[in-house]
């Protein structure tokens, strides 16, 4: 299936056209529109980088819109000046404006005649996945998967708000994947979260990959191990949770 995208430019009021995709009109934050080859409505997906930028997002778009979904991928360190190395500012400095403007993305998916309103979800790696509490956390969309997410920062070291502080029993479901292997977000401090959220009596499921570290599905990455078998299962599973949700 062709990939179809309209790149939204955040910085200069303007619109544009691309591939033949009718006009928009410039948007709070950078983000980038995917959709399935047909007319919709289609179920969509919020996709969300990791600490190294949007970048690490784009070769991950594909597959979602292979299994169906439309994709909004917004950069939410852009705006802020955010870099890998400032990567924890995100977490306190600019958190309730990222928090704003991931807010502002779910309204204009909400107002898109391709997208089907009830069935928007969210994805995110990392540093995404912190985001991904904050959505399913507090309702935004209904559910969301968290892939080797940030749970107590880097190597467990504290931040200023924890994604268990997003969650309530009225929460969306949320699925977190993560290896126990993970040497960034190390899986004894994953668990500790993972606990706190589950005694607020959220809907959250886990599940943990033996012998994976963080970044599994990173294929051209000099720092992490690419496992197939991983990627191939963790891609299934994401889907499956979010079908699971769908009303």
């Amino acid at each position: 299936m062709q990939l179809r995208k309209i790149l939204i430019l955040c910085i200069f009021a303007t619109s544009i056209s691309f591939h033949g995709i009718s006009n928009v009109s410039a948007e709070p934050i950078y983000h980038e529109k995917y959709y399935p080859e047909g007319n919709g409505p289609f179920p969509a997906v919020i996709a969300l980088h990791t600490s190294g930028g949007f970048r690490t997002i784009g070769p991950l778009i594909q597959r979602y819109v292979d299994a169906g979904f439309a994709v909004y991928a917004p950069d939410f360190f852009i705006r802020h000046g955010i870099t890998p190395r400032t990567r924890m500012t995100t977490f306190d400095e600019y958190r309730e404006e990222i928090e704003k403007e991931l807010s502002e993305i779910v309204g204009l998916i909400k107002t898109d005649p391709k997208i089907a309103k009830r069935n928007v979800f969210a994805v995110g790696y990392s540093n995404g996945g912190f985001w991904v509490c904050y959505l399913a956390g507090k309702g935004k969309v209904s559910a969301g998967v968290s892939f080797y997410g940030v749970w107590k920062a880097n190597f467990g070291r504290e931040i200023r708000i924890s994604p268990d502080d997003y969650f309530s029993k009225d929460s969306s479901p949320v699925l977190a994947l993560h290896g126990d292997e993970d040497h960034t977000q190390q899986i004894g401090f994953a668990e500790t979260v993972w606990d706190w959220i589950k005694d607020k009596g959220s809907k959250f499921e886990t599940h943990v990959y033996e012998g994976a570290d963080h970044g599994w599905d990173r294929q051209r990455s000099r720092r992490y191990e690419y496992n197939e078998e991983v990627d191939n299962d963790s891609h299934k599973r994401t889907i499956a949770f979010f079908k699971q949700h769908m009303r």
